[in-house]
């Protein structure tokens, strides 16, 4: 074998590109002191040094790590950041302000929404959006299905446009017993000639029978005035005056029949007058109208003053 007393300078020229592989770089032959700071650019490294070749603990606690800021990307869509990760007070600083948490809170200040519509209210269910609660100017109403059940003005007063309610009256001038088919307990339907003054959600009552039907189960008052006279001084051409419920008039606790009796004992004139009212408990479809049990062909009542209403209480 050869041997040499001396070398060679060995610089750049003498050293063709690719002609020392890595494989004949044993490793930790090169140590760090033998790189000159700064003499290996960057550009060398561009894609060639992964994860895999850096030791588990890079020690950069002499050097300047210069970040980029975190962009839209760098997050994942599914990404949790749990608030025991950011800095006491990050968010509020950041965002000038205390977010609620969508999940439950407690409002400090004013919530404030936009003006809604009965069909798109200000405050509504994200499954029901057409149901809520509707804030217009100095005006608050309570929707469901895109229809306003309760109405709030500016002045206090509270209305309902759709709640049920009716007031009819007669027309067909003196009716005797024969008009409803001779004395008995007769129900009160279109020998009245029923006209309504006013009705409100929904029409419930029927002109053509003067029965009111409930649309939707609870509680109902009615009001009834009767105008009467006997024909003859005959004292049994008194009358019984009720409301019916489905064509009974036992629609009390225990099945009693609540009635007022008039003219009895009435000679040739004039009833004082006769008004009842009533709260009856309605299924949905369940219908109230008056009867009246005529004892005698020569009393009458006068139908162009008798009136009929009812609404419901809840």
């Amino acid at each position: 074998m050869a041997t040499y007393s001396s070398f060679k300078k060995i610089d750049t020229d003498a050293i063709v590109d690719g002609s020392i592989a890595a494989a004949e770089i044993a490793g930790n032959t090169i140590p760090e002191s033998a790189v000159a700071a700064t003499s290996v650019p960057a550009a060398a490294f561009s894609n060639t040094v992964t994860s895999a070749k850096l030791a588990s603990t890079i020690d950069l606690s002499a050097k300047t790590v210069t970040y980029r800021a975190i962009v839209n990307g760098d997050v994942s869509a599914s990404a949790a950041i749990a608030g025991a990760k950011l800095a006491s007070g990050a968010a509020t600083t950041n965002l000038g302000y205390t977010p609620v948490n969508q999940a439950g809170d407690t409002m400090s200040g004013v919530l404030q929404v936009p003006a809604g519509t009965a069909g798109a209210p200000s405050i509504a269910s994200s499954s029901n959006t057409n149901s809520g609660i509707n804030l217009t100017t100095n005006n608050v109403a309570i929707v469901a299905g895109g229809t306003i059940g309760t109405n709030i003005d500016a002045n206090g007063y509270i209305t309902r446009p759709n709640y049920p309610v009716y007031a009819a009256v007669g027309t067909a001038g003196w009716l005797y017993a024969p008009s409803y088919g001779g004395t008995g307990e007769r129900e009160v339907t279109s020998q009245m000639g029923w006209t309504t003054s006013h009705q409100y959600g929904g029409t419930n009552f029927d002109s053509a029978n003067g029965r009111f039907t409930a649309p939707v189960a609870g509680y109902y008052t009615f009001h009834t005035w009767w105008y009467l006279l006997n024909d003859a001084n005959t004292p049994p051409n008194y009358v019984h005056l009720f409301f019916r419920r489905n064509n009974s008039r036992g629609w009390t606790s225990g099945g009693r029949s609540p009635y007022i009796m008039a003219m009895h004992q009435n000679t040739n004139s004039y009833d004082d007058g006769y008004s009842h009212k009533a709260v009856i408990d309605m299924a949905a479809g369940d219908f109230v109208s008056l009867g009246i049990v005529w004892h005698g062909n020569s009393s009458r009542q006068h139908a162009g003053h008798h009136l009929f209403s009812g609404h419901l209480v809840g």
